[in-house]
């Protein structure tokens, strides 16, 4: 080979090279997984996400249906936020139980059903169903999901010293809906 020949090859070489040190890998570029993290303790965002809506989770199957799109619009939002509730309390916060809760497996699982309970109440007001038994079986289950969590987790279940207002209300026999 001549001495232009060597010459273009190095050129070449260093050609390439230089243009494989400009190639970005995809893990060199990608960015570090970040860890979620609620702001607040997940008892926190359990009480708000769950404590309300439950309570127009369990009007339909008390025979205390929706009369209106708005009544239908209350029911399809609490169950939406039964569902994000499962999943919300799958993610570590602030609270000093939070990060053993969500490494427990049992955890996890109650949570994910937690989820499945709102999917199938979400299900059930979109379609505006007026089936009281339906609604019942769903309360019903979202009962067993709470006392399941809670005699695992927390067995103090929160009462907070007063008549829930859901309990007051049935009593006096006034619909949710007013």
């Amino acid at each position: 080979m001549s001495r232009s020949g060597i010459a273009h090859a190095a050129i070449a070489g260093f050609a390439i090279l230089a243009l494989a040190g400009c190639q970005n890998k995809a893990e060199d570029t990608a960015p570090a997984a970040e860890t979620l993290k609620l702001p607040i303790s997940i008892n926190a965002a359990m009480v708000a996400l769950t404590d309300h809506s439950a309570d127009y989770l369990f009007a339909p199957g008390n025979g205390d249906m929706p009369r209106d799109d708005h009544d239908w619009d209350l029911v399809r939002s609490s169950a939406y936020d039964m569902a994000l509730a499962g999943t919300v309390l799958q993610i570590e916060g602030t609270g000093a139980e939070d990060a053993a809760w969500v490494a427990n497996p049992e955890w996890k699982t109650l949570a994910q059903e937690l989820t499945g309970l709102g999917e199938e109440a979400v299900n059930l007001a979109t379609e505006k169903s007026t089936d009281q038994a339906k609604w019942q079986a769903l309360g019903d289950k979202l009962v067993q999901n709470c006392l399941a969590c809670h005699e695992k987790f927390k067995p103090e279940t929160p009462s907070q010293g007063i008549l829930h207002e859901a309990t007051k209300r049935e009593s006096l026999g006034e619909s949710i809906f007013d």
